[in-house]
């Protein structure tokens, strides 16, 4: 459709505008039953609520008893960290635990291009910003005239960090993990970690398939309801009180006006997203091509042709067709 086309709505003509296209967006939303949490303004309302953060990040890091973490504070998204020529960070969810933990969690749906250099850089900037946060806590009301014992604390922790860890909940293929979770840290050759101070824990949802009779851990019902809540008409509480609330934040009949708004705005394409879309037709890559070649390599899979002549005909890497070849394994 060209930018010159009209269509009349409600006795008013409207280009092929975006605010047409919010329009459309929102009149579909409103014959859902929830609103669909892989989408940055559902996923905030059903996960920043610090009851359901809490839960979701003992889940996440396995954490029982007296480890777990008893209460978050989350904090201003907006990073103050401005690099050159890259547009300033706006992070999903950042929130502190009540033990120093610094957290970042991000809702990925698209794909976007140089992935895991945009994990680093952005994680760069939150420890940037949390390295900041930590000097002004420590140091706050200090006066100009400091004494040799303050400066000598200032000097022994000019370089400490607090721990600061990224989680990326993904709608897409990660091509460098075989199963749903990958817990990431900096180590050398040998496998050890030179910290245990920054880790990336990332989610591929497209590779968690339990059902929900095998979900057993906080871990999996969370993330078990941000897979299947935007095309559910029933989800689970799984007899938690704190889960059954972040469902109902998430009810489209419950959604606020604003709420929904705000759901339109993220679900139709940003210019973030333009801009891949742009790339793609640049590069000459057909969108659907890649789904279609795993829908190829999945029938191919199911009638037992081996794995070299699926790699022949689909063009899809060894691993793609492993993955495939699991996913099925597991039904």
């Amino acid at each position: 459709m060209s930018n010159e086309s009209i269509t009349i709505k409600n006795g008013t003509f409207l280009g092929d505008t975006r605010e047409f296209c919010e329009q459309q967006k929102l009149e579909e939303i409103k014959k859902q039953k929830y609103l669909d949490p892989l989408y940055d303004a559902a996923f905030k309302a059903f996960l920043s609520d610090e009851q359901a953060l809490v839960s979701f990040l003992n889940g996440v890091f396995h954490l029982e008893g007296d480890n777990k973490i008893k209460s978050v504070t989350v904090k201003n998204t907006e990073i103050n960290i401005i690099f050159p020529q890259v547009k300033t960070f706006r992070l999903d969810i950042r929130a502190k635990t009540a033990n120093g933990f610094c957290i970042n969690v991000e809702m990925q749906k698209a794909k976007p291009l140089h992935f895991v250099e945009r994990v680093l850089l952005q994680h760069s900037a939150f420890l940037l910003q949390s390295k900041y946060e930590l000097d002004q806590e420590t140091f706050a009301g200090q006066s100009t005239n400091l004494t040799d014992a303050e400066r000598a604390e200032r000097e022994s922790r000019r370089y400490e960090i607090p721990p600061t860890f990224a989680i990326w909940i993904c709608d897409f293929t990660i091509q460098q993990q075989d199963n749903y979770r990958g817990t990431w840290a900096i180590r050398n050759e040998k496998g050890l970690t030179i910290s245990d101070k920054v880790k990336y824990i990332i989610y591929d949802l497209t590779q968690f398939n339990k059902p929900e009779l095998q979900i057993k851990t906080d871990e999996e019902r969370w993330l078990f309801l941000l897979k299947h809540a935007g095309s559910s008409q029933s989800l689970p509480d799984f007899g938690d009180e704190t889960i059954a609330k972040a469902i109902r934040r998430i009810l489209v009949n419950n959604a606020s006006e604003t709420l929904l708004r705000e759901q339109v705005k993220s679900m139709v394409l940003t210019e973030e997203e333009q801009d891949y879309l742009a790339w793609i037709k640049m590069k000459g890559v057909e969108l659907g091509a890649d789904k279609k070649a795993r829908e190829m390599a999945r029938d191919m899979l199911l009638d037992n042709e081996p794995i070299d002549k699926i790699v022949k005909y689909t063009k899809l890497p060894d691993s793609e067709v492993l993955e495939i070849k699991a996913s099925l394994d597991q039904k």
